[in-house]
């Protein structure tokens, strides 16, 4: 049998699947691998002149050019046999096309059959999480690690959340208790931020299948988080934050599912326990700069949300993607000047317990009517989140899993799950995706 890759970029002639090989081209090089051969890498899709192309048009110079072949896997979501061929010659597959409601099961399923690890950039809750509850015990028994949410959908909150619970653990001896995250997108010149359409369409469908993502985590039945300390109050309204200096809104992508994933996951299943830390009642906002953006972010979000119920309204969305982004979001999907003109940061504001505190409260009902007594502020940051960063996120994740993998459990997980002994955040951290710790108290 030939030997396998390491690498399969499924989806990797969209257009944020171009920006994983390129990421994969520059860094690969760079990094040592088991055995200390070169990288082995593949790009798979529906259409070979696609993809043929796609190899023929890669950059002769400029950083890591011609150090790395890149051969070609014609694999389609539809043709199952298709999907088996191209996992049983792969060791990590990374996944990246979407929506992924209609085109990651099939791979999730291929992976699990065929022994090869999976990462993706879903930010989709429906899908995830339906996968964890119908593939993770099978993933388990063979031996396979599915990870989800490996791009800016969540890496940062969730690696972040994980970072900042060690901090307080490692810094005061303190149990967490509360984290609040605020999420800023930094623009530095005059041309805005900027979206492709493929991201849109997998929110437009996310928003549309919330009943359906209901029903899911009903049938679930995940495990309660347990509450330590009071309750965090979470303000699901438009207001002014003075210690971000923003208003906030509720954030209403996938993080918090992610975290609650995370969260639940451990509480589940006794054999991801051992690595991670005690859980955390989490909340999360968007911090927006300017009333007037604050309107604006309203209306389009409640346009948004009101037609994304409706499969008339869906279509309509999705035949208009600029006017219901106030042109953010567009077929041609951000240029250059945007890319690199964006940044974003997630702060993590983290109350916790002392030791000297919680032996004087020992018991862990007597905490609810306590304050907690530590503080801690921590930050994720890098560049623009959807097409700079998240490209770097997922290759770090299976480069990883292809260095790492003693350290990884098997099963349908979250990356803070899958990737809490590894080191992820380091290998991030030389990305230029920074965790730091900002305030000590």
């Amino acid at each position: 049998m030939a030997e396998k890759y390491d690498v399969t970029i499924f989806g990797a002639t969209g257009f944020t699947g171009k920006l994983i090989l390129d990421e994969v081209i520059k860094t690969a090089p760079k990094t040592s691998f088991p055995e200390q051969k070169p990288i082995r890498v593949a790009i798979a899709g529906r259409s070979r002149e696609k993809l043929e192309q796609l190899v023929a048009g890669l950059p002769t110079t400029g950083e890591g050019a011609g150090n790395i072949q890149v051969d070609v896997i014609v694999a389609d979501a539809q043709d199952e046999g298709s999907m088996r061929d191209m996992c049983r010659v792969s060791k990590v597959v990374i996944a990246a096309a979407g929506p992924f409601r209609f085109m990651g099961e099939a791979v999730v399923k291929a992976c699990i059959q065929e022994g090869a690890h999976y990462v993706d950039i879903t930010g989709e809750p429906e899908f995830f999480e339906g996968m964890v509850l119908k593939y993770h015990e099978q993933a388990k028994k063979e031996q396979v690690s599915i990870v989800h949410v490996c791009g800016f959908d969540s890496i940062p909150a969730d690696m972040g959340v994980l970072y900042t619970k060690r901090q307080l653990e490692k810094n005061h001896n303190a149990l967490p208790s509360t984290i609040e995250m605020f999420f800023k997108l930094h623009i530095a010149g005059n041309s805005g931020f900027g979206g492709h359409f493929a991201t849109y369409a997998s929110a437009v469908h996310g928003f549309g299948s919330a009943g359906l993502l209901r029903q899911l985590r009903k049938t679930a039945n995940r495990p309660q988080i347990p509450k330590v300390g009071p309750s965090l109050i979470v303000n699901p309204k438009p207001h002014w934050v003075s210690k971000v200096a923003a208003y906030t809104i509720p954030f209403f992508f996938a993080d918090p599912s992610v975290i609650r994933l995370s969260q639940q996951l451990v509480l589940q299943d006794k054999d991801l326990q051992s690595s991670q830390s005690p859980p955390v009642q989490f909340s999360a906002y968007i911090c927006i700069p300017t009333f007037k953006a604050l309107a604006m972010a309203i209306f389009a979000s409640t346009a948004f949300g009101l037609l994304a119920k409706y499969e008339a309204g869906r279509r309509f969305l999705l035949k208009h993607p600029r006017l219901f982004t106030l042109g953010t979001f567009s077929h041609d999907g951000p240029t250059k000047q945007q890319l690199a003109e964006t940044s974003f940061s997630e702060t993590f504001y983290a109350q916790g317990y002392s030791k000297e505190l919680r032996d004087k409260h020992p018991n862990p009902e007597d905490l609810r009517r306590v304050q907690p007594d530590v503080s801690l502020v921590t930050s994720v940051s890098g560049p623009e989140p959807g097409y700079v960063a998240t490209p770097k996120m997922v290759v770090q994740a299976a480069y990883t899993l292809l260095k790492q993998k003693n350290k990884v459990p098997n099963g349908v997980l979250t990356p803070a799950v899958a990737f809490a002994r590894t080191d992820l955040i380091d290998r991030l951290q030389e990305q230029g995706i920074i965790f730091s710790t900002v305030v000590k108290n």
